[in-house]
């Protein structure tokens, strides 16, 4: 019997895992002997749906969150499954949705194929030329066919003015003690206006009801409210057009066609998105991240209508204000709280294998500095612009070589074409048993 093709999955996240299941699920025919390394002590959730907060809710709506692009109810049958009431339109909590991650590695495999998590953190990968070695910290090494870099995300760029100017300063708006650092009464600035600083104000304010919090970003700009019902793509025809200034029109034009109906014709958008990127000169996408991406962003990445509501609620109390970075004295403040988002995946210092295949010439940063560049197969490009021969990169860490990379949807996008990818050995290949 010829041996399993050899697949190693960097990060055990919702990037790894989705894309363990759907190579598994999807090449039934091709003996697959997977292993996801990651260096925590779960598989499954990672840092987007680990937190154990009941407010933290989905971005989307759960009958778009299914693991699989074939199977749209996944998700909510295995909610119903657990005696959970939950429809198509439910906003579910992050942690729910974590533990949905964590059962696709419980699922069984087809005969000759296998799935093992190994704890661990990488640090190498060396290509023979027939295969790959994946050297972890341990010194343990992993041998593989397929690489794939499902890396996550680093934390929050620093930011030296606002630590420096701090009373106390919270680099991790994630970190497990943030809560027990705000005290009866104080006073939090919020750096960041995105989804981050939505579910930490959500998550200060239930703890502790006379904190005053205020949130600054260069936009002043919170994301805006889903609906309760996920609205029809429509209003635009969904090609691409040559500059931003043309897109952003076409873009107005679809939404007085569909009545003031902008979700949907954001809907219809964020389908072509990445076509509508591709389109662009380098000149082009540059002008739509200095003018136009922070007003992309918060209606594409919106607020569930009962989070909306929570924070409407926090600024009519005015436990919440929002506001620019220059109208607040930052050292009035008890904590400073970094929610600017995550770095991108090439900064150093975050992740010893980045760090390791950058110094060797084997990586290199995407467009725009956003994530690491990679062929439009999504293979990682070394320093020369040449693409890897099997090593794939899943999830945010494409950003710049696309614009949508890092929701669910582009995640089994991406997962699919990864499982299209692999190849059934050849006849010659070493036999086990």
């Amino acid at each position: 019997m010829r041996r399993p093709v050899r697949v190693v999955v960097v990060g055990g996240g919702a990037a790894g895992v989705i894309t363990a299941a759907t190579m598994l699920r999807e090449r039934g025919g091709t003996p697959l002997d997977v292993r996801i390394v990651e260096r925590g002590d779960v598989v499954g959730p990672g840092l987007a749906y680990g937190t154990r907060e009941s407010l933290h809710l989905l971005n989307n709506y759960a009958g778009r969150m299914s693991a699989f692009e074939d199977d749209p109810e996944h998700l909510v049958r295995w909610c119903r499954e657990q005696d959970d009431i939950v429809g198509t339109d439910t906003f579910l909590p992050r942690h729910v949705y974590g533990a949905y991650l964590a059962s696709l590695l419980e699922a069984p495999v087809s005969a000759g194929s296998r799935l093992t998590r190994v704890r661990g953190e990488v640090v190498g990968i060396d290509d023979s030329g027939a295969d790959y070695s994946v050297t972890l910290s341990s010194g343990a090494q992993l041998p593989a066919d397929t690489v794939v870099l499902a890396l996550g995300n680093p934390r929050p760029r620093d930011l030296p003015d606002y630590r420096s100017a701090a009373v106390a300063y919270a680099a991790n708006p994630w970190a497990s003690d943030l809560t027990d650092r705000v005290a009866r009464g104080a006073r939090v600035l919020l750096v960041g206006t995105g989804l981050t600083t939505v579910d930490v104000a959500a998550q200060l304010a239930n703890a502790h009801h006379e904190v005053e919090m205020v949130a600054v970003s260069r936009h002043g700009l919170l994301p805006l409210r889903h609906l309760d019902h996920p609205p029809l793509p429509g209003g635009v025809h969904g090609r691409p057009e040559p500059t931003v200034a043309a897109a952003f029109a076409a873009a107005r034009a679809g939404t007085a066609q569909a009545g003031g109906d902008w979700r949907a014709v954001v809907e219809a958008l964020k389908a072509g998105a990445n076509r509508q990127w591709a389109a662009w000169s380098y000149a082009e996408q540059q002008r739509f991240l200095r003018h136009a991406a922070r007003h992309w962003e918060i209606a594409r990445h919106r607020m569930a209508p009962a989070m909306a509501d929570l924070v409407e609620g926090l600024q009519l109390d005015g436990r919440l204000r929002v506001t620019r970075p220059g109208d607040v004295d930052v050292a009035s403040f008890d904590l400073v709280v970094n929610c600017t988002g995550p770095a991108p995946a090439a900064t150093p210092g975050w992740n010893p294998l980045v760090d390791g295949l950058a110094a060797r010439g084997l990586l290199r940063p995407g467009p725009h500095g956003l994530g690491l560049d990679v062929s439009g197969d999504g293979r990682l490009r070394d320093e020369g612009g040449v693409p890897a021969r099997a090593v794939h990169v899943v999830g945010a860490a494409r950003r710049g070589s696309e614009w949508e990379v890092a929701a669910v949807p582009d995640i089994r996008r991406q997962a699919r074409a990864v499982a299209g990818a692999l190849r059934p050995l050849p006849s010659n290949a070493a036999l086990v048993g």
